[in-house]
């Protein structure tokens, strides 16, 4: 088997060290990325040792974490608590999060925060079920305050990534355990879009979520018609697309993790996410390594590595870090305190 296939993959880790039995997965099949939780972070010594050992691995896989601020906060027990987005973006702050969570990260060794959120926060949908993860209701306050956000990221030289394409605003389930359904309303679905219109060309990167049009039922991970038609012709989007989760509760009846796999790689998605069963990854790889064709595969790897090549630019750009994680739990409750004041 070439290593091809397998550098389409975002993979997680069990906890706060590379498992021998993990090593040997991830060396017969090398990701693109590996993707940390906070179930993966004890202290920074322990940290520190991880990323080495991640960065020691064939290929070097990125290295990415979700660092939104509030309820998905994974640093908080070395740097936090963070606020939330929409706490920040309430009071202004979009591009000071964005920095304290650039800092952060490029302390601790990570190319990535897949962050900002843009999904509209609307009541009785996403206000609910998305709650202080999304900025605002309003598509302009929230392409402002996210644009804030990827500025501070990339002050730092860490990149970021919009998300959830085309938009979990309107959707009144959590994708983490149930599929929701948006209707097919096409003026709310600009509404949906708009920041990603807006802010596509300055991330570089759109996660893909897993809910689904009413019309057809298909999450917009699996499905053709929203990661590629939607995403590349209706956006004209040239960045790379990558897929939530695929053990997510929305995509329990699609099959196995192998077929969500090839299904998501088929359906436009760049880099494809296995988060927590490890163990099953190398039947994904085999999975898309055996149904994806060989123009669609160098297409998704293309895209992957030029954006290894933008975050290596935003690197080059950037500051050493030059950081203690004392200065920054002191600039983070700074923060903290500033928004709940406000």
């Amino acid at each position: 088997m070439t290593p091809g296939a397998s550098r389409l993959f975002g993979v997680g880790l069990s906890g706060p060290a590379l498992l021998a039995e993990e090593r040997a997965i991830l060396e017969e099949s090398p990701p693109g990325a590996v993707i940390l939780f906070r179930r993966n972070i004890e202290t920074a010594g322990v940290l520190a040792r991880l990323v080495r050992d991640v960065r020691a691995l064939p290929g070097r896989p990125l290295l990415l974490i979700d660092q939104e601020g509030g309820p998905v906060d994974r640093l908080r027990d070395l740097a936090g608590p963070f606020p939330s987005f929409h706490a920040a973006a309430r009071a202004g702050e979009g591009r000071r999060a964005g920095e304290l969570a650039g800092r952060a990260c490029a302390l601790l060794g990570f190319d990535v925060d897949l962050a900002p959120v843009v999904d509209r926060r609307l009541p009785g949908a996403g206000e609910s079920v998305l709650g202080e993860r999304a900025a605002a209701a309003d598509p302009d306050e929230i392409a402002a305050a996210a644009r804030d956000f990827l500025d501070g990221l990339h002050a730092h030289g860490v990149g970021g990534s919009l998300k959830h394409f085309p938009g979990l605003g309107r959707a009144r389930f959590d994708t983490h355990h149930d599929l929701p359904e948006l209707p097919d309303d096409p003026a709310e679905l600009e509404e949906d879009l708009r920041p990603f219109r807006t802010l596509a060309d300055a991330a570089g990167a759109i996660m893909v979520s897993h809910a689904a049009s009413a019309r057809d039922g298909v999450p917009a991970s699996l499905t053709p018609a929203v990661a590629t038609r939607l995403l590349r012709e209706g956006l004209g989007f040239e960045g790379v697309a990558l897929s939530d989760d695929l053990e997510m509760g929305a995509l329990a009846r699609f099959g196995g993790l192998p077929e969500r796999a090839a299904a998501a790689a088929a359906a436009g998605c760049d880099l494809v996410f296995v988060c927590s069963r490890i163990a099953e990854y190398p039947a994904c790889v085999e999975a898309v390594e055996r149904s994806l064709s060989d123009e669609r595969r160098e297409e998704a790897l293309r895209r992957v590595e030029a954006y290894r090549r933008r975050l290596e630019g935003l690197r080059l750009a950037a500051p050493s870090p030059d950081d203690s994680l004392e200065e920054l739990r002191r600039d983070v409750a700074e923060l903290l305190a500033l928004t709940e004041s406000r």
